[in-house]
């Protein structure tokens, strides 16, 4: 990449903008204690969990029967990799009433407002939208009609709307919905629909030139079947932009258990050679992935002799040395582990 967009992309990474992280202390120390407890009470019954039943599955991308052993085991949830395509998924999930029922008012809910609407945390999500519309538009073939599911509080409509895209956002949670309408401006109210994909699409919004989903493809129990459906939604030459959590991130891969990425609601784990694979299963191809979001300072906290283990397991052969944050970070994005992965689909 050149450098102007290796600046765009830094300029979202809490780990290269001086005094971002004690900026954003407060709003993530009140969010995770309240995420804790959310994931706790999310738990199959049998490990305390009080919200709903589980059931167990095979391989949501082939069905190759789950393995024996775990790689992990957390939350009561056994975490498996497919021998067959080589998936990283949840073994058990929760049933899907249960699972929806989540994402109504809650105090996580109320937290995630808090922070997703304070000063610090809209600058870093306003430069990722922007970062990834030019991702986007890279790919496409003009600024038409974008849909975002799963739209949280609008920062990607906004941004997306100024652009010259027609926007359109669905969002199951009530709270994140009202902000969104309101942050749009004269038209929110038509521009963001509370509900869910596709039921929810207002009447004549049915086909769009760009889809986006940013954290949202982890939460579906079946990712193929929901892709094959976007797919249905999108205009000859339309475009898929997806963002997950990165299975191979250095930081996840380090803290384990500890990591808020392995939790309940994840029902899938995806990695730059998964991602593709499952989105190819589904009917598209790919036109760019790649990682975001270093966390380079979050990983100074752990050995450097854990940090080369690590990047040696994944990634055999490739070099891991000291260095400083940006240069660490720019060797994260280019071994592919960094703590988001991102990329742009088109049908195949």
């Amino acid at each position: 990449m050149d450098k102007a967009t290796d600046t765009a992309r830094n300029s979202f990474d809490a780990a290269l903008i001086p005094g971002m992280r004690a900026r954003l202390a407060e709003g993530y120390a009140r969010f995770r204690a309240a995420e804790a407890r959310a994931i706790a009470e999310a738990a199959p019954p049998e490990a305390g969990g009080t919200l709903g039943r589980y059931r167990t599955r095979d391989c949501p991308a082939c069905g190759t029967a789950a393995p024996a052993e775990p790689v992990l085991t957390n939350h009561g949830i056994d975490i498996v990799a497919c021998p067959g395509c080589g998936l990283t998924y949840a073994r058990q999930v929760m049933e899907e009433s249960a699972d929806a029922a989540r994402y109504q008012a809650s105090e996580l809910d109320i937290e995630a407002m808090r922070l997703r609407c304070s000063g610090p945390y809209l600058e870093l999500e306003s430069a990722r939208a922007r970062y990834y519309l030019d991702r986007l538009e890279a790919h496409a073939t003009g600024r038409g009609r974008l849909l975002d599911i799963g739209c949280g509080t609008g920062t990607t409509l906004v941004e997306a709307q100024a652009r010259g895209w027609k926007v359109l956002g669905l969002e199951p949670g009530k709270a994140a919905a009202a902000v969104a309408r309101e942050r749009l401006g004269a038209g929110g109210q038509e521009r963001v629909t509370e509900g869910y994909f596709p039921d929810d699409l207002p009447a004549g919004e049915r086909v769009f030139d760009a889809i986006t989903l940013l954290d949202v493809l982890e939460h579906f129990v079946d990712p193929i079947g929901f892709l094959r459906v976007i797919g249905r939604h999108l205009a000859p030459g339309g475009r898929l932009f997806v963002q997950v959590p990165n299975w191979d991130s250095l930081l996840v891969q380090l803290e384990g258990k500890a990591s808020s990425v392995i939790c309940t609601g994840h029902w899938s784990h995806f990695s730059p050679a998964t991602l593709p694979a499952v989105l190819a299963r589904a009917g598209f191809r790919c036109l760019h992935h790649e990682t975001v979001v270093s966390e380079a300072d979050r990983i100074e906290a752990f050995p450097a002799e854990a940090q080369r283990a690590v990047v040696s397991r994944l990634r055999p052969g490739a070099a891991w040395a000291e260095a400083d944050a940006a240069a660490k970070a720019a060797r994260l994005h280019e071994l592919g582990l960094s703590y988001k992965l991102i990329g742009v689909f088109a049908a195949a």
